[in-house]
């Protein structure tokens, strides 16, 4: 399960709102009486929900520089230096009072990991998420108590008084599911995004950005290609390298692509076969078998593989299964996924890791436009080289690359990839465009506007926003902790300082990557360049379960809400014999939308926001 909390704020001079806060903290504590850890100073109230055994979660105190309390951060955190590091199970005085001074500004430059922070001065109280708010930062208010919690499902009843539907944020979610906007299924609830930091009261200024990829993408590194290979291998083996220190078992899910390998490698350089378990769930379908990869990977390595199969006649989760989250859980369709693990791979010290994120930070594209950050960057020597490289990578002739890159290379401002792909949503799902702010409002402006990024750098940068549900937001649904160390911050940040067209060495996509691990990897796995499908296996299942998902939608609560209309529908289901992915995927996320929906009208009979 991955690291839950629940905390209180409140004005500790108010009488009525002390008493009121106490009944909250008796109903965590009577909600969760098997877990005793927890912060407490005036006015303030952190309960850690995570579960017994849970690894690598800390509730860190911190005092001001008189030495009384000021707060406290919850979650993993390591200091910058080289080399893998353990989790930091204190804080001295004078990095509290650093972290205090600066409100939390110390932890985006010294430290890095997984962690809120939350601060108290007198009656205000300011919230810090980390860059990639891989623990979820989610607060609404009760009368003169803010209720700040990472999973709405993991706390008592009394934080989900008197909740209404958002249904113009649940329309946006249509748009785009995986990205933070700072609003959730419902009104009353929002999120603070990745990097940012916000003052707690009722009239509140709009989040602070601490955390901007654009100010550290604008300084590139001017390294050779050998010094920055070494670079990034040696930064991905200190982030694993930590992150492993911090569990007790570890269980990777190796897919077979690079980067999933490229993580194994790291672990297994760091873990012994007690503490790793290598599992690869083998998607029967009609998509390229990717086990044969994994197999190979393992091999190279000395590793034992358990392969486990998935079949796509498995039922899909009941629609009334979804359990009661803040927003949507996109990894709903794949409950029960868990039941097929062995039993050593579910106790509560077991941690999954992944390879998500290297596609967006190794940078797996087909763009050309590197070619013009390397014109900008003024070393013409390989112009000649790296015309041929974007050539290479964009699988287009030198004309049509000069072509691609000519606007750019006469002043063309950067486009962002996020804004491009939003638009193009609204006009497949036939939804109004016109108004783009709308649909717009509450995305990350360094995801918007590139400033002076050239656009090879500004494309990769505006993709950023998807990493941040790649994320486990959901707490009961599954009972796997799940750490996806690419989404390191300094590996994140060593990525957005190395140009792109060095990350794409010789015009082949991740190839700065291919070359660091050489040594650690099979030739087919360095050498492969396309990536693993699960098309068919999803389109098979849609199929299946075919009945269910059009029983579901056809007189559900979208339907109801008016998020969904009956022409869609029926032209959605008349498509079966097609099944174009475009329809399955739609069909899938609106079966996830239900199911959601019918979560949230159980509890009680809501007015519903339009």
């Amino acid at each position: 399960m991955p690291p839950s909390f629940a905390c209180l704020a409140w004005p500790a001079g108010n009488e009525d709102a002390t008493r009121r806060a106490e009944h909250l903290v008796s109903a965590l504590e009577t909600h969760q009486p098997e877990r005793p850890t927890a912060f407490r100073m005036p006015g303030l109230y952190l309960a850690d929900l995570s579960p017994t055994g849970q690894p690598a979660c800390r509730i860190l105190p911190l005092h001001d520089a008189e030495g009384g309390p000021a707060g406290c951060l919850y979650g993993t955190l390591f200091r910058r230096e080289a080399g893998a590091q353990r989790p930091l199970d204190r804080l001295g005085p004078e990095e509290t009072r650093r972290i205090c001074r600066t409100g939390g500004g110390a932890l985006m430059t010294e430290y890095w990991g997984h962690y809120v922070l939350i601060l108290k001065t007198g009656d205000t109280a300011s919230l810090l998420a980390d860059p990639m708010s891989a623990i979820p930062c989610l607060y609404r208010w009760l009368g003169e108590i803010t209720c700040i919690f990472s999973h709405l499902e993991t706390c008592p009843d009394e934080f989900s008084t008197g909740l209404t539907l958002d249904l113009a944020s649940l329309r946006r979610l249509r748009v785009y599911d995986k990205i933070q906007t700072g609003r959730t299924g419902y009104g009353e609830i929002r999120e603070l995004g990745g990097g940012q930091r916000r003052e707690l009261s009722r009239n509140p200024s709009p989040p602070e950005t601490l955390w901007d990829p654009r100010r550290l993408a604008s300084q590139p590194l001017r390294l050779s290609d050998e010094d920055a290979a070494e670079a990034l291998r040696d930064t991905v083996r200190d982030c694993v390298g930590s992150w492993a220190a911090a569990c007790e078992h570890i269980v990777m899910d190796l897919s077979g692509g690079l980067d999933s390998s490229i993580v194994t490698a790291c672990l297994a350089r760091v873990c012994d076969d007690k503490r790793l378990d290598i599992v690869h769930h083998h998607i029967r379908s009609a998509d390229a078998p990717e086990l044969v990869h994994a197999q190979a990977t393992c091999a190279h390595l000395g590793l034992d593989l358990l392969a486990l199969d998935v079949a796509p006649t498995r039922p899909l989760p009941d629609p009334d299964a979804h359990p009661p989250s803040a927003r949507p859980w996109r990894n709903f369709l794949g409950l029960g996924f868990d039941r097929i693990l062995p039993d050593r791979m579910k106790s509560p010290g077991t941690t999954f890791f992944t390879g998500q994120g290297g596609d967006h930070l190794f940078l797996m594209t087909r763009s050309p436009l590197g070619l013009t950050d390397f014109v900008r960057q003024g070393a013409y020597a390989r112009l000649w080289t790296e015309w041929l490289n974007a050539a290479r990578l964009s699988e287009t002739s030198l004309w049509q690359t000069f072509a691609s890159n000519l606007p750019y290379l006469l002043g063309r401002p950067a486009r962002s990839a996020l804004k491009t792909g939003i638009l193009e949503r609204l006009a497949r799902l036939d939804l109004p465009s016109s108004d783009s702010g709308a649909w717009l409002d509450g995305l990350p402006d360094w995801a918007m506007e590139p400033g002076d990024l050239p656009p090879g750098k500004f494309e990769q940068i505006s993709t950023l926003p998807h990493l941040f549900q790649i994320r486990d937001p959901l707490a009961r649904a599954s009972g796997r902790h799940v750490i996806h160390p690419l989404l390191s911050q300094p590996l994140i940040e060593l990525c957005l300082k190395i140009p792109v067209w060095q990350l794409c060495l010789g015009g082949i996509n991740r190839g700065l990557a291919r070359m660091a691990f050489t040594a650690d990897l099979p030739e087919q796995i360095r050498r492969r360049t396309t990536k693993g499908e699960a098309t068919q296996y999803f389109a098979r299942q849609l199929s299946r379960n075919w009945e269910t998902v059009s029983a579901a939608l056809s007189d559900g609560c979208l339907m109801e809400a008016g998020l969904l209309g009956r022409d869609e529908l029926d032209r959605l289901l008349a498509d079966r014999a097609m099944m174009a992915p475009s329809t399955f995927r739609d069909l899938l996320q609106l079966y996830t939308l239900e199911a959601w929906m019918r979560a949230a009208a159980s509890r009680a009979a809501r007015p519903v926001r339009r």
